[in-house]
């Protein structure tokens, strides 16, 4: 008699468990882990305290938040759904703990400058544009991609025609501009409509720069012909005259040994 009774509340306590567990599924099934959307910005005395004192830890933990963004419960969050005024806040946080570090830079400009919405993609390209301008490290790249994105992304023709000049004057330390950054403010005028501005651009760099490579050379004299339609002829009158330039400057500036003595 007590063996089956102790059975038997056994087995009433297993099915009130099963019946619990039952109700739970029921009033819970549909409910999941949800983004709470971009963490508060604490302040760069804030960051480095939690990582006490280590500013590259703190930098490196930022990122790595940054990168896992949006990915909870097996879910991924659309960039579109982010508050780009907070990723803001984080990109200039994470800056001014490590300037030197193009990680932040690097997601800032191929992951979340990926979203569709022009005011979204303001934040990036200011972001962009101002640590483009270090004349340090090869940062210019990014100076570039701001450029990019102002003009494809926001339409933003006159923003992106003040970061090509930018761009084009820049003297990198360590590092040679390419020539097409150079041309930069040639591409956006043709865009606005102002061939005639561009092509007087492309044909100063043609006659006046240094140090070209050949397929640079060539790249400019297809785009003269193909994208701003000037004659092949007159092209070919340019090119030939900066082979000439170039010869003269070279001679004049080879040096020369005095005449013999007596």
């Amino acid at each position: 008699m007590g063996g089956r009774g102790l059975r038997l509340r056994i087995s009433v306590c297993l099915g009130l468990a099963l019946v619990l567990n039952v109700a739970f599924w029921f009033g819970a099934h549909e409910t999941s882990a949800h983004w709470g959307g971009v963490p508060p910005v604490p302040t760069k005395n804030g960051a480095r305290i939690m990582t006490l004192g280590d500013e590259q830890f703190s930098y490196r933990f930022g990122a790595i938040t940054l990168q896992n963004l949006g990915s909870s419960g097996g879910r991924i969050t659309a960039i579109k759904d982010y508050d780009y005024q907070k990723l803001g806040q984080w990109f200039w946080l994470l800056h001014g703990l490590d300037p030197a570090s193009n990680h932040v830079p690097m997601m800032a400009a191929y992951y979340f400058g990926a979203t569709q919405k022009p005011e979204d993609i303001a934040v990036v390209v200011e972001y962009l544009g101002t640590i483009g301008q270090n004349p340090a490290g090869n940062k210019w790249r990014w100076l570039a991609h701001a450029i990019f994105l102002a003009r494809h992304r926001m339409d933003n023709l006159p923003l992106a025609l003040d970061m090509a000049y930018v761009l084009s004057r820049m003297q990198p330390i360590g590092d040679v501009l390419p020539a097409w950054a150079r041309q930069m403010p040639a591409f956006v005028l043709a865009e606005q409509g102002e061939k005639q501005t561009a092509r007087r651009l492309i044909e100063e760099i043609l006659m006046t720069a240094t140090g070209l490579h050949p397929n640079e050379v060539s790249y400019m004299r297809d785009y003269l012909i193909e994208e701003l339609d000037v004659p092949a002829v007159e092209v070919q009158q340019i090119i030939n005259m900066r082979g000439q330039d170039l010869m003269r400057s070279s001679s004049e500036s080879r040096v020369t040994l005095p005449a013999p003595l007596p």
